[in-house]
C-alpha cells in the first residue's frame, strides 16, 4: 500500500502595488485541550510576517510586526487572528511568494514551544497579480 502525503494550500490574493486587503490568518483549534494556553500567551507575544519570492527563494519581507486581532464575529467563544498590513513594497513585484506567520512567546504561560510558525502543516501561497 502507497502513502500519499497530501499538501494543503491557503491561497491569498492581492492586486500590484496595493495595500488592501490586509493578510489575516485564523488560528484554528487543534482540538487539544490547552488552546486557552496558547490563547493566553497571544496576548503577550511578537508577531512577525516574512515573505519569500516561490520561485527566486529570496526574502521579500522580513520578520515584520504583524498584529493580533480578537476575532469580533466569534460569538461567545474567543478567537484570535492574526494580521499582516501590506506596505506598498511589500507588493510591487507580480508573482507568486510563500508567507509565515511567526509567533515569538514570552511571560509566564507556559507552552510546549517559545516560538510557533504559522500556518503549521500547509502552506500560505500569495498571490501578487
Amino acid at each position: 500500500m502507497l502513502n500519499y502525503l497530501l499538501e494543503m494550500v491557503q491561497e491569498f490574493y492581492i492586486n500590484a502595488n496595493s495595500t488592501l486587503p490586509y493578510l489575516r490568518m485564523e488560528l484554528i483549534r487543534d482540538g487539544r485541550h490547552d488552546f486557552h494556553k496558547i490563547y493566553e500567551a497571544l496576548q503577550d507575544a511578537d508577531v512577525t510576517f516574512t515573505m519569500r519570492d516561490s520561485e527566486t527563494d529570496i526574502l521579500k519581507i522580513s520578520n515584520a510586526p504583524a498584529d493580533v486581532l480578537l476575532d469580533e464575529d466569534s460569538g461567545c467563544e474567543e478567537r484570535y487572528i492574526l494580521q499582516y498590513k501590506w506596505q506598498e513594497r511589500d507588493t510591487k513585484k507580480k508573482g507568486i511568494f510563500e508567507g509565515c506567520f511567526t509567533i515569538k512567546f514570552r511571560g509566564d504561560v507556559a507552552i510546549e514551544k517559545e516560538t510557533l510558525i504559522v500556518p503549521i502543516q500547509e502552506k500560505l501561497l500569495i498571490y501578487v497579480v
